[in-house]
């Protein structure tokens, strides 16, 4: 097994494509904290992927994702977090709750064979780990406690408690890049 990826990968431009399409649309990714929820009903909007997905929170505090998508047009619904209790596409004002079901589509009267009961926004696979929030866009996924296995116990045992995560700025990690001292140039 060698000890690095090989120099071409991180040239070609057709692979991060195809991790976002054949690994991280299919897995649980970190979308956010529940402190962006605040205390009662909100949501928080984030991507798996290349994949838009809403995080929502009703009045009960029962969470649920959503694809971030609007089922008239394919706009995005949200961005960043808000608290509200309902997500209205930018294009023509179709307002969905956040159980997901459609609860108004503006003129939609004008079409006799329009059905609002059968409209809702496409479901995804929500999990939290103490605050943090992780969505997979299918949403037949195995439970986020089954895929993280004993990683729960692991982190205990080494003394992190979750709960006192606070949200960060995620980045790109340049660490091994920065250690490549024959890859700098010498000055």
């Amino acid at each position: 097994m060698p000890a690095a990826l090989e120099w071409s990968a991180y040239r070609d431009p057709s692979l991060p494509a195809l991790e976002r399409e054949r690994i991280f649309a299919r897995a649980w990714q970190y979308v956010g904290h529940l402190g962006e929820l605040g205390q009662g009903a909100g949501y928080v909007a984030g991507r798996v992927g290349d994949i838009p997905v809403v995080v929502t929170r009703d009045r009960d505090h029962a969470l649920r994702a959503f694809l971030n998508v609007c089922r008239h047009r394919g706009s995005v619904l949200a961005a960043g977090a808000a608290a509200r209790e309902t997500l209205q596409c930018p294009y023509h004002a179709w307002t969905y709750g956040l159980d997901g079901a459609l609860r108004s589509a503006p003129r939609s009267d004008r079409e006799p064979e329009f059905d609002s009961g059968g409209i809702s926004l496409r479901p995804a696979s929500v999990g939290a780990w103490g605050p943090l929030l992780f969505v997979n866009p299918d949403p037949d996924a195995s439970p986020l406690a089954e895929v993280l296995g004993e990683l729960p116990r692991l982190v205990a045992e080494a003394g992190v408690v979750v709960d006192e995560l606070r949200h960060s700025v995620r980045t790109e990690s340049t660490v091994e890049a920065a250690r490549c001292l024959r890859a700098r140039p010498r000055r």
